[in-house]
C-alpha cells in the first residue's frame, strides 16, 4: 500500500506524461489555461506495463491568483485504493513563467479528507513541447474520434516517447502519448521499464471540484489508514 501511495503522490504525474521513472516530472502543456474554460475536462485511457487505468483531468477554478486542476485515476493500482483517487494541482496562473508552478498538491481517496502532498515531493513542472522533437501535423484516430494534431518525438536515454497534442484539447492538449523504453545499458541487471500508453478517450465540460475540502498536513500513516479502510470497502 505505501507503494502505492507513493506512486499517487510522487511518480503518477510523471507517468502521466509518459516521462521514465527517476526523469523530472514535467507535463507537456500547449493549452492557455488563462483562457481556457472552467470545467473543461479530458478522459484518457492509459496502460502501463500490465496495469490498466483511467484518467480525467479537469480544470476546475481560476482566479487572479491561481489555476486548479484536478486528475482522477480510477483502475489499475489505483483500484486497491478504492474506488477513485485525485490529485489536486493548485498552480501558478502562469504555469510556464513560475520556478515551481504547483503552489499546492493535495490527494483525496474516494470521498475521504484530502492530504497534502509529502514536502519532499518532486517538484511538478509544466513545459511547452521542444520545437526541436518536432516530428509533424498528424491526423490520427482515437477512442474519442478522429483528431488533428502535432506529432512530437523525443529520444532519452531511458527510450523514446511520441506526443501528439492539440491545442483543442483542454484543459492540458494532451491527444496520445507512447513511451517505448529502451533496455538498460551495458552491463545493468536493473529492469526494463515497463511501456506506457495513453489515448484520449473523451472530453467535456461541466466539471466540478472533487476536493473541496481544506487538506490536512501529510501524514503516510494516516494516508495509508485511509486507503487501506477505502480498498476494503471496494474488494
Amino acid at each position: 500500500m505505501k507503494r502505492i501511495i507513493a506512486l499517487a503522490l510522487v511518480l503518477f504525474p510523471a507517468l502521466a506524461a509518459a516521462q521514465p521513472i527517476g526523469a523530472p516530472q514535467s507535463l507537456p502543456l500547449v493549452v492557455d489555461l488563462k483562457t481556457a474554460v472552467i470545467g473543461s475536462w479530458a478522459e484518457y485511457g492509459m496502460t502501463f506495463g500490465e496495469n490498466k487505468m483511467k484518467s480525467r483531468w479537469a480544470l476546475v477554478a481560476r482566479t487572479a491568483s491561481s489555476t486548479t486542476l484536478e486528475m482522477t485515476m480510477r483502475g489499475g493500482v489505483f483500484a486497491r485504493m478504492g474506488d477513485r483517487v485525485t490529485l489536486k494541482l493548485v498552480l501558478d496562473p502562469d504555469p510556464f513563467g513560475a520556478t515551481n508552478p504547483v503552489r499546492e498538491i493535495a490527494m483525496q481517496v474516494d470521498d475521504g479528507d484530502p492530504m497534502l502532498g509529502p514536502p519532499d515531493a518532486p517538484a511538478q513542472k509544466f513545459q511547452r513541447p521542444d520545437p526541436k522533437t518536432l516530428v509533424g501535423k498528424e491526423t490520427i484516430k482515437v477512442t474519442a474520434g478522429t483528431m488533428k494534431t502535432t506529432h512530437y518525438r523525443d529520444h532519452t536515454p531511458a527510450g523514446t516517447v511520441d506526443v501528439w497534442v492539440s491545442e483543442e484539447v483542454p484543459p492540458l492538449g494532451l491527444v496520445k502519448v507512447v513511451a517505448t523504453p529502451e533496455p538498460p545499458a551495458g552491463k545493468s541487471k536493473l529492469p526494463r521499464s515497463p511501456p506506457f500508453s495513453m489515448e484520449l478517450a473523451a472530453t467535456g465540460t461541466g466539471a466540478k471540484p472533487t476536493v473541496t475540502k481544506p487538506a490536512k498536513p501529510f501524514d503516510l500513516n494516516q494516508m495509508m489508514g485511509a486507503a487501506q479502510g477505502a480498498g476494503e470497502k471496494h474488494k
